[in-house]
């Protein structure tokens, strides 16, 4: 898992296109039939001051294949500032396999190292995996419009440095 890099546009654009149409479906809401190079150039290059974005890759043959990623984007117009909006995305191959899982817990620790309050997500209502997930990490369901349902949960405080290093002392007897 690491940060994705616009140099690996091309590779994802032929995973995107790769997808399975309920994959597509599932993410995008829409059936997105093929990714041009501005779609992809869009969903990939972001603001690191207002967004994270994360892949999972594997390599075959010294290449990165991606099979995974999720990102969240601060939303600063929201009343409270602290709050922001998350995505996911996983390959067909790699669905149920607690990849999503380690995912979305990475964006909950990003989210909250930057001080954010809020995370929120819109989920179609018959993405049932997508829903189990994150009632598993404590979302939960605010609202059901037109298939969609939305998600919210509190993004858990930063433990300070002090007391990570006294639970480390801790452990370590």
């Amino acid at each position: 898992m690491r940060p994705l890099r616009p140099s690996e546009q091309s590779v994802l654009m032929a995973w995107f296109n790769n997808l399975s149409p309920h994959t597509r479906r599932n993410r995008f809401f829409a059936p997105v039939t093929e990714f041009s190079d501005a779609a992809v150039h869009h969903l990939v290059d972001v603001d690191a001051q207002h967004e994270y974005l994360l892949a999972v890759v594997r390599y075959e043959n010294d290449h990165a294949v991606p099979i995974g990623g999720g990102r969240f984007v601060h939303e600063e117009n929201e009343g409270d500032g602290a709050s922001c909006s998350f995505s996911l995305l996983i390959g067909d191959e790699w669905q149920g396999q607690g990849i999503g899982r380690r995912i979305l817990k990475a964006l909950l620790r990003e989210a909250s190292r930057r001080g954010l309050r809020k995370m929120r997500g819109d989920v179609l209502a018959d993405n049932r995996p997508m829903l189990k997930l994150a009632r598993s990490l404590r979302f939960e369901v605010i609202d059901r419009q037109d298939g969609v349902v939305h998600i919210v949960r509190n993004v858990p405080r930063a433990a300070s440095a002090r007391w990570r290093r006294l639970v480390q002392r801790l452990l370590r007897k």
